[in-house]
């Protein structure tokens, strides 16, 4: 039956047979869609613009597309699109027979769908030609080329631009992992199955000559939509090939959840991420993967697995290829990413920008010390007004003949506002007028050219073009490019900064380019304690107790961040701490900068605590960093809190690393209960039993509490020396994410 109105996805259960086998196996789902509706009728595909706009009875006959790691397929339709046969060859793998049937269709979202603005040659130059709206999901990775053709819709193909693609960070429910097993370890070598849960512990080895499986007990019920798997450093025939990923709720009975076949690691530690295609928003207490089939070895092995709640989405940046229409003549067909409508976009009138800039400047004014505005006359000072008089229609309109195009509409009204201004930021002091807005390559051919990176031709081609429309800042100027454009006319806007690799982050407009960086401002000041609205940060503080002590580690982060732009003390250091748990690799650079470089906040938390938590996490993270060339951070305050370790001319890097590895710190009092949890497993880790450890560790985890409110996590299993070994990142994380107190 043909899609209806709304019905969109095309999704079809599919079914691979190697070169050579008799049997079918099954595959993952395939997602094609077809829009009935406005322009971008062909996704998985493409909306083919003014021309192509499909009915419901229009559809594909052909279809064929490459992955980003080099996967291709070439696909027919039946009639009525209701199943499809072709061949399907894995990234650097053998070919397959590949059928489907049609199982459902879906409502396209527009969070899945990837929009572009075409154009189409026609002589000489470019025409508009309409949107096109692209979605292919065939369970492995983001495409990177594709071709179709359909009779009434002609045919043509195009490759992609993608930006890097990646799992969002925050859906990795890996920590959640509370134990490991598998059919075999090579435990003389330490190559065990625990270290699948730390990419940097090692690897997983055990037998592969039979069924080789690995299970894995999460600490509650999670949804995995998205895996990946590492390769590990070694013995590619040790790979696996062919595997069975599968859940359940009572480790006994399972359910499969993603079959794969055929496939193959091209280099050493190499992350492939694969998307579960069935029973995807269900969660399960049990994962299983089950190998079936290895690159030819004796033996398996990987380095790492991990599991995401959702999928990646590919970041396209645009396409160039070619389309025909049936019976017309080919032509150039190219395409850019559209904006997407944005909720916030910022001040867009002149009067919006009036109150904006006023109320911004007011706050830059009253945060701001002595010496820091010098730029700033007096008379500006008084009217609390950082810019000029706004610049009238008859300049903008000699200001756009001058360019030769119209300007954007948030900036046209900023300088309608104000014809220039003084810091914008906290690292842009001045903005051009219409006097000197000027492009780039005109304004100052030699800045351009210092501009260019030569290995990066679509950054340099933004330089080429962009409008140069501040002074120099800090190191930085500011940027409007006239070639990305959205479809309310704004102009993409970027910052190039000397601490850049090129541009910086692309923002959809001149607007939200100023609002990005009052963020930044207000975020700057309230860490260094001077928030622009400390009202607000005590309801933030209570809130991210509350989310850290119920296990929602990633949101208290967020929250207590936001309450340290807000100018609490308090917020920065739990900011900080709780960061440590999640990511220790540079907890010493954290505290550094947000706990011993700022006297207010060791005041606002106390010295004590400060000794017994920031200071050993410090100086633990220091002695495993050691870099013996003089590098060494010895802020002056650690003398103060532990005199042992003030800073001595004469002791040489090693001394100094080594009188850190000794300190022993002072402990903060801990609930009896837990206390006794505590000396169990420092004596089951003295033992040798660090498995023995984590499991009492775990125990013990959720009767953890403190009657004091600044707690929200036991440091002391990161500082303790007897049990440092015990908790490795990967638990640290899991400690943060499991529900503590009372």
């Amino acid at each position: 039956m043909p899609p209806t109105d709304g019905e969109r996805v095309h999704v079809f259960r599919t079914e691979r047979r190697r070169d050579g086998a008799e049997t079918w196996e099954p595959g993952p789902r395939l997602r094609v869609a077809v829009d009935a509706g406005e322009p971008s009728p062909l996704a998985p595909g493409l909306g083919l613009g003014p021309g192509f706009d499909l009915e419901p009875a229009l559809e594909l006959e052909r279809l064929g597309w490459r992955t980003c790691d080099g996967a291709e397929a070439a696909i027919g339709f039946r009639a009525a699109m209701d199943g499809f046969h072709g061949y399907y060859r894995c990234a650097g793998g053998a070919s397959a027979e590949y059928r489907g049937t049609r199982e459902r269709c879906e409502t396209a979202g527009e969070s899945t769908a990837h929009r572009f603005r075409t154009e189409e040659s026609h002589g000489t130059g470019w025409h508009t030609a309409g949107d096109l709206s692209l979605l292919l999901e065939d369970g492995d990775a983001h495409v990177v080329h594709l071709d179709w053709h359909g009779e009434a819709i002609g045919s043509g193909a195009v490759a992609l631009r993608t930006a890097a693609t990646a799992p969002d960070p925050g859906s990795e429910v890996t920590g959640l992992v509370g134990a490991v097993r598998a059919h075999d370890e090579y435990e003389a070598a330490g190559e065990v199955a625990k270290n699948l849960m730390d990419g940097s512990a090692g690897k997983w080895l055990g037998d592969g000559t039979g069924s080789a499986w690995l299970e894995f007990d999460c600490v509650r019920p999670v949804v995995v939509r998205h895996y990946a798997l590492v390769s590990a450093n070694d013995c590619p025939d040790r790979d696996p090939v062919d595997w069975t990923l599968q859940g359940s709720s009572d480790g006994r009975h399972w359910a499969v959840l993603d079959s794969r076949s055929g496939q193959v690691f091209t280099r050493r530690h190499q992350s492939r991420g694969f998307t579960v295609s069935a029973g995807t928003g269900v969660a399960y207490r049990h994962y299983r993967l089950e190998i079936t089939a290895n690159a030819g070895s004796d033996s398996v092995q990987l380095r790492q697995v991990r599991f995401f709640e959702t999928a990646p989405v590919a970041a396209y940046e645009g396409f160039f290829g070619y389309r025909q229409q049936t019976g017309g003549e080919p032509t150039g067909f190219r395409g850019t990413v559209r904006t997407p409508a944005r909720e916030e976009p910022g001040p867009r009138t002149v009067e919006e920008w009036r109150a904006y800039l006023a109320d911004y400047g007011a706050d830059i004014l009253r945060l701001s010390e002595e010496g820091e505005l010098s730029e700033v006359s007096e008379a500006q000072r008084a009217a609390g007004w950082l810019g000029f008089d706004g610049a009238d229609e008859a300049r903008l309109t000699a200001l756009e003949e001058r360019l030769g195009t119209r300007l954007p509409p948030s900036y046209r009204s900023f300088l309608g506002a104000s014809d220039g201004w003084l810091y914008l930021s906290d690292f842009m002091w001045e903005m051009r007028t219409t006097a000197t807005v000027d492009w780039l390559t005109e304004a100052d051919l030699a800045l351009a050219d210092a501009f260019m990176l030569g290995d990066a031709p679509e950054q340099d081609a933004v330089f080429q073009r962009s409008l140069l429309i501040s002074q120099e800042g800090d190191a930085q100027y500011w940027l409007l490019d006239p070639g990305d454009v959205s479809e309310d006319g704004e102009w993409a806007a970027y910052i190039w900064a000397s601490w850049y690799p090129g541009l910086g982050e692309r923002h959809g407009s001149f607007a939200e380019l100023v609002r990005a960086e009052r963020a930044g401002f207000e975020q700057l000041r309230g860490h260094e304690g001077r928030g622009v609205d400390p009202r607000k940060a005590g309801e933030l503080l209570a809130r991210g107790r509350e989310q850290a002590l119920r296990g929602e580690a990633e949101q208290a982060l967020a929250t207590f961040e936001r309450a340290a732009d807000k100018g609490s003390s308090t917020g920065l250091y739990l900011m900080t701490i709780l960061g440590a748990f999640l990511d220790p690799r540079s907890v010493h650079h954290e505290i550094r900068a947000n706990v011993l470089g700022r006297d207010r906040v060791i005041a606002a938390v106390g010295e004590e605590r400060v000794r017994a938590e920031a200071v050993p996490l410090y100086l633990r993270r220091t002695v495993e960093d050691h870099r013996p060339d003089g590098g060494l951070p010895r802020p002056e305050v650690l003398g103060r809190l532990v005199p042992g370790l003030a800073f001595q001319a004469e002791l040489s890097d090693d001394a100094w690393i080594a009188r850190a590895a000794a300190h022993e710190p002072p402990r903060l009092p801990e609930a009896p209960a837990f206390e006794q949890a505590l000396d169990l497993a420092r004596t089951l880790a003295a033992q040798g039993d660090d498995e023995g450890a984590w499991t009492v560790v775990v125990a013990a985890l959720r009767h953890w509490h403190s009657d004091d409110p600044d707690r929200i996590a036991p440091v002391v299993l990161l500082t303790d020396p007897v049990l440092r070994d015990v908790i490795t990142p990967h638990r640290a994380r899991m400690v943060v994410t499991l529900p503590r107190g009372r």
